[in-house]
């Protein structure tokens, strides 16, 4: 059985949304030089609720959202080759509270 799922850049590049059949996670990530940095934990669903992944979710997701990273194509043309580092800490720039990718 071939599982769909989405993975696409939003909010001005500020944020990565993960979509498949088990519902929508949105990571807050920064890109410095060819490095990105995804945040953890994401919000899933659509009241953007903190939620914190189990093993299961971070084997299935956490590999696609890398895989997406490491080769964004810019407008569609131009590729590029990136690292990705995970996070376990909050994205420094949201101050208390996880900022909304909307």
């Amino acid at each position: 059985m071939s599982e769909t799922f989405r993975v696409r850049l939003v909010a001005r590049n500020e944020g990565v949304e993960y979509r498949d059949e088990t519902g929508v996670y949105r990571f807050n990530v920064s890109l410095t030089g060819r490095r990105w940095t995804v945040f953890l934990p994401p919000s899933r669903g659509d009241a953007y609720q903190i939620h914190a992944m189990d093993e299961a979710e971070r084997s299935r997701i956490l590999p696609r959202v890398i895989e997406f990273l490491e080769h964004v194509r810019w407008f569609g043309v131009f590729p590029r080759a990136y690292t990705v580092h995970i996070s376990d800490e909050r994205d420094p720039a949201v101050s208390g509270r996880p900022r909304e990718l909307r």
